[in-house]
């Protein structure tokens, strides 16, 4: 018969060292997916929270819409302020608060919101220079506000992103109505008309400015004759005056009793 082996003590301990390495490397391994696990989890409750946020602030600004549609101007400033706390770097729902606080006379209110809806829009703008609609609203607020270049520069990219769209069209040509940019507002509301040939307003806004290019037409052609005559008459001015110094002085009469 074979003898038994022998483990001497030294043995022992080492066999004993690696075991204890071993389990603790495979407790570790055990529960670090766990820790990733829990780290996914909170990652993915965090944005589902916040997308859940904008779908429900989306579903309040519609329905604000509703009411401001029906002149129903304070429940819709109600609908717009919840939608803020819901998300309140929501763009949309600052101007049409703003606008809700216009139909209510509260202006320094309305115009606080459309300024803070600009700065957003400008940040939506940045992330996304694609989006058509929001360079649309960012036009209505620079609108809202009065001021107009900036409310072109916003309509024009718009209708570059989405030329199919015939209101933005139509408001592109009122902004340019009110600089008096009559050729430009000309072709804007011809593009609205070609897409949609029954909007009135369009065809308002066409008669308006061809009527103000063709003041300004007659207006260049008044100054024109003023111009032309007043340099006519300064010609004729100007012969009268040489002829009058081309005619000698009459001598004049010796005084009695005095030497010339």
């Amino acid at each position: 018969m074979t003898a038994p082996l022998s483990i001497t003590p030294r043995a022992r301990l080492i066999s004993s060292s690696l075991l204890v390495f071993l389990l603790i490397f495979a407790g570790g391994c055990r529960k670090s997916p766990k820790a990733n696990s829990n780290a996914n989890s909170s990652t993915m409750a965090s944005t589902t929270d916040a997308e859940q946020a904008k779908r429900q602030a989306q579903t309040l600004i519609d329905e604000g819409k509703e009411l401001y549609k029906n002149d129903q101007d304070e429940q819709a400033v109600e609908k717009f302020k919840q939608a803020i706390n819901q998300d309140p770097n929501n763009a949309e729902a600052h101007l049409r608060l703003g606008m809700s606080y216009a139909a209510l006379d509260k202006k320094d209110e309305a115009e606080t919101e459309y300024r803070k809806s600009i700065e957003l829009f400008k940040k939506k703008n940045q992330a996304d220079s694609k989006d058509a609609g929001a360079y649309f609203l960012l036009g209505e607020a620079h609108s809202f506000l009065h001021q107009d270049e900036s409310a072109v520069s916003a309509y024009r990219q718009a209708t570059k992103l989405k030329p199919e769209d015939e209101e933005t069209w139509y408001r592109l040509g009122m902004a340019e109505i009110r600089l008096a940019q009559y050729p430009e507002a000309i072709s804007a509301f011809q593009k609205a008309l070609e897409i949609d040939p029954n909007d009135s307003r369009a065809s308002d806004g066409l008669e308006n400015a061809q009527e103000g290019a063709q003041r300004i037409k007659e207006g260049k052609k008044h100054a024109e004759d003023i111009l032309k005559k007043q340099q006519e008459n300064g010609n004729a001015n100007g012969n009268l005056n040489t002829n009058s110094r081309s005619k000698p002085k009459p001598t004049p009469k010796r005084s009695p009793g005095k030497p010339f």
